[in-house]
């Protein structure tokens, strides 16, 4: 299986041009539910593996634009819209297990045809990655765990209410502020800005509504996983998160080879809030 396209994205949308320190390509897989969009930063350069970013729900790939840009400068790095988000389709039975979305990360690699590489997980992204990582130990070569506990207390359909479209883009930006008060302003507004579509004279969010009401994941356990995972884990906690640290500290020591990190000032999304450090910490240990 080989991409349905490739594309610059500093084509698609003003706002990255000037931030951007690199080019930002766009790749469409076929998948299951109908295309996968994933976006690519660097080059391989043969002295380190690619490395595969996830975020976490309601995200986008975005996300990690900033933790990209600076990691590509020595590694290809690709950014995956998980099903239902950002590009990618979304399933028309709601279909968004972690194991479906496990699925479809397997489509993915295989259609770039990465035999090995290393891979970093957000929220539910790093939930994808830690079943990925146990169910293909061959080709995760390191693995970092950003923010997430592996069990939840809070069913799946107790979410918080949150706005599902704007009356413009700067109304989204705002909102994305107060949830990120530490991002990088340049950061913020590129993430924000791809976060929405025009839709009914205003904004809507690029993800599907079912994710207002129900976050699948709620149901999963990875404590099993993680003791099964052999190659060498970075567990990574915000300061300021809702996330508690001691259980991040305990999955690191479940982990056969796990390493726990706090990164000062950050709240959950990481690698929105502090991509610099996030950066630094992520190439001492993939390095």
């Amino acid at each position: 299986m080989s991409p349905l396209a490739v594309r610059d994205a500093q084509r698609c949308e003003g706002i990255v041009r000037a931030a951007a320190s690199g080019p930002v390509r766009e790749v469409f897989v076929p998948a299951g539910t109908g295309a996968l969009h994933a976006l690519e930063f660097g080059r391989d350069t043969g002295q380190f593996p690619p490395l595969v970013c996830l975020h976490g729900v309601t995200g986008s790939a975005w996300l990690w634009h900033d933790v990209a840009q600076r990691l590509g400068k020595t590694r290809r790095v690709i950014a995956l819209d998980l099903r239902g988000h950002g590009e990618s389709t979304w399933s028309q039975s709601h279909a968004y297990s972690t194991e479906d979305h496990i699925a479809d990360l397997e489509t993915l690699v295989d259609s770039l045809d990465l035999p090995r590489f290393d891979l970093a997980g957000l929220s539910w992204g790093a939930l994808i990655a830690i079943g990925y990582a146990a169910r293909s130990p061959s080709r995760v070569r390191q693995l970092a765990v950003v923010d997430v506990e592996p069990s939840f207390e809070r069913g799946e359909h107790e979410v918080e209410a949150r706005p599902a479209c704007f009356p413009h883009r700067v109304a989204a930006l705002n909102h994305e502020r107060q949830a990120s008060p530490a991002a990088p302003d340049a950061l913020l507004k590129i993430y924000a800005f791809h976060s929405v579509r025009p839709a009914g004279g205003g904004w809507a969010r690029k993800h599907d509504p079912f994710f207002l009401s129900c976050w699948p994941f709620r149901r999963d356990n990875h404590w099993n996983a993680l003791r099964e995972i052999a190659c060498r884990t970075l567990f990574v906690h915000g300061e300021r998160s809702f996330v508690r640290g001691a259980v991040m500290r305990q999955m690191a020591e479940s982990s056969q080879r796990g390493e726990f990190v706090e990164i000062a000032g950050s709240g959950h999304l990481v690698a929105l809030e502090a991509p610099a450090a996030l950066s630094a910490v992520l190439a001492q240990f993939l390095d």
